[in-house]
């Protein structure tokens, strides 16, 4: 429906208005002679309105003469009138011209690329490798080979398992897929021994290829011989031993440690409502400084907000339009009770202490303690206890 009216308009059409004593017998010929009559809607018995095209329209006389019926243009509408009312306005008619070249000339280029789907792989990487294959703001999108560009991206980036370009309007959308790498082959014909990766006290030993050279409560060293996979032969021990590649688990109890200062005093920031705003716009991947000023405020929080004008969801614009916003604020200082200064920085610690513990580890305790310094300032330590296996491979010989 929404093409046929858009033709219409293209086309252009009248509505009209038909009186006579004969509107039935108007409206049977000008179906016969297959004359497209639509919304029509009668008003009395002697009068109704409709609609009808330019074409058409030129054909009613004689049927209006042979029904006896009078026939009224009430609106013209459609795209020939609007031509022929700016027909002697020479310079709208060359600025709408030139509009509408400039307005075809800016879509026929990319003004936006976006990334999605990437955690590992930084977002910058793949713009610069999609640069370097003629991807960028300001490409003509009629050059950019999709195929192309993809075949070369994912020679360039191990790290991707797929890789879609799509272009849509004047923006391009990549969407990748990264690569989960493969577990690294373990070679058993090299003899290794199971050596600690670091200190703690062994909660669990298991050996699938070795001998275990600890047992469960043993404190171990960094570098300490856990599993070793030169195995002797107790039948006979003067034979050379079996030298193995030692495979198996091996947990201990960890611990990690953080303190932070207990403070009641401290300082925030609070805004006192002034505000200074510079304005700039990204012409063509150009930036313009508009009204710019300096400064003011010797404290401030400085606020950048880009936006970039668009027609629709994919017909970007090479306009954008960057305004930094600079707020003023004081410094205030205030005082806060002892038992929520405890906690603040228990908390404090906490989060530092956890930062060292690996992803691989499970967090069994947490435990939160206050000292005081040789200063007198109360210190909270926090200690997490984890449990996480230790064990690394190290080749019999090797350092």
């Amino acid at each position: 429906m929404l093409i046929l009216r858009l033709w219409n308009y293209i086309r252009g059409y009248v509505i009209i208005i038909v009186e006579g004593y004969f509107l039935e017998k108007f409206i049977n010929i000008c179906t016969h002679r297959q004359l497209r009559l639509w919304n029509v809607k009668w008003h009395k018995n002697s009068k109704v309105k409709m609609m009808i095209s330019i074409k058409d329209f030129r054909m009613l006389r004689p049927i209006a003469r042979k029904t006896r019926c009078r026939v009224h243009i009430i609106r013209k509408k459609g795209f020939p009138f609007i031509l022929d009312k700016y027909r002697n306005r020479k310079p709208f008619v060359i600025g709408l011209g030139i509009c509408i070249t400039a307005f075809l000339v800016i879509s026929s280029f990319i003004w936006d690329i976006s990334v999605t789907g990437n955690s590992r792989v930084p977002t910058d990487l793949i713009i610069e490798k999609l640069s370097d294959n003629g991807v960028k703001v300001g490409t003509l999108k009629y050059r950019i080979n999709p195929e192309y560009v993809v075949g070369n991206m994912m020679l360039e980036l191990n790290d991707l398992a797929r890789i879609s370009v799509y272009i849509h309007g004047t923006k391009i959308q990549v969407v990748v897929n990264e690569r989960v790498k493969p577990p690294d082959l373990i070679n058993r014909n090299i003899p290794c021994d199971i050596v600690a990766l670091k200190e703690g006290v062994i909660s669990s030993v298991v050996a699938k290829e070795g001998l275990e050279a600890v047992k469960i409560g043993d404190t171990v060293i960094k570098g300490q011989l856990l599993i070793t996979g030169k195995v002797e032969n107790i039948k006979n021990p003067e034979s050379e031993p079996l030298m193995v590649h030692s495979m198996g688990s091996v947990k201990a109890r960890t611990w990690y440690e953080a303190s932070a200062k207990v403070v009641n005093k401290l300082t925030r920031t609070k805004r006192t409502g002034m505000k200074k705003e510079n304005y700039s716009i990204v012409l063509f991947t150009k930036k313009f400084k508009l009204f710019h000023g300096k400064n003011p405020y010797n404290n401030s929080e400085h606020v950048e907000l880009k936006k970039q004008l668009c027609i629709g969801k994919y017909l970007a614009l090479p306009f954008e339009i960057i305004t930094d916003q600079y707020y003023e604020y004081n410094l205030e200082k205030y005082e806060i009770d002892i038992e929520a200064a405890e906690e603040i920085a228990s908390e404090k610690a906490a989060a530092l202490a956890k930062q060292k513990v690996p992803e691989n580890a499970e967090i069994v305790k947490t435990d939160i303690s206050f000292v005081n310094n040789d200063n007198g300032e109360s210190i909270a330590n926090a200690v997490i206890e984890c449990i996480e296996e230790i064990g690394v491979t190290r080749e019999i010989g090797g350092m």
